[in-house]
């Protein structure tokens, strides 16, 4: 565990927790609840690893995780990734240019689970991290992720220049 990373990422969750849960003429964002309900376990220069519980508003009729809830977790989770550290590119979170889950186990409602996510390369223009979602009391695989990102820092005002 790397300390300084792991606070790092922790400012960041929680900045992004205030943004997403302000209120605005169309009422609340989409995932308002993800970065507030995730708690960071570890985190070092390319990874962090999340605990999460399967909420009621997150499970399927079957009260179950629903693989839309999921794809969201791990698309925020994994961007939240790229912020364990200051880079060079990548200063704002950037938009998805492809999300892969596969869905290995049902994970039921109340269950803890672990979400290790990777960041595998930062360039200028895109980024590319991966997810594996575990049962965190047995160590069950629930799913597996990759997750590409367009870098966006040029429009936002941010340093890279595509």
């Amino acid at each position: 565990m790397a300390p300084q990373h792991v606070e790092h990422l922790k400012d960041w969750m929680n900045q992004m927790h205030q943004l997403a849960n302000r209120a605005d003429d169309d009422g609340l964002g989409f995932t308002p609840e993800t970065f507030g309900r995730s708690k960071v376990v570890d985190a070092d220069a390319d990874s962090a690893t999340f605990e999460y519980v399967v909420q009621k508003s997150d499970c399927n009729f079957s009260n179950n995780f629903h693989g839309g809830a999921i794809a969201t977790l791990v698309d925020n989770l994994t961007t939240a990734a790229l912020f364990t550290r200051e880079r060079k590119y990548f200063q704002y979170a950037g938009v998805s240019t492809d999300l892969h889950v596969t869905y290995v186990s049902a994970a039921p409602l109340g269950m803890t689970v672990l979400l290790e996510c990777k960041v595998v390369k930062v360039g200028s223009g895109l980024a590319n991290t991966t997810a594996v979602l575990k049962d965190k009391a047995t160590g069950r695989v629930l799913a597996t992720a990759s997750h590409t990102k367009f870098n966006t820092d040029s429009r936002m005002g941010g340093g890279s220049k595509l």
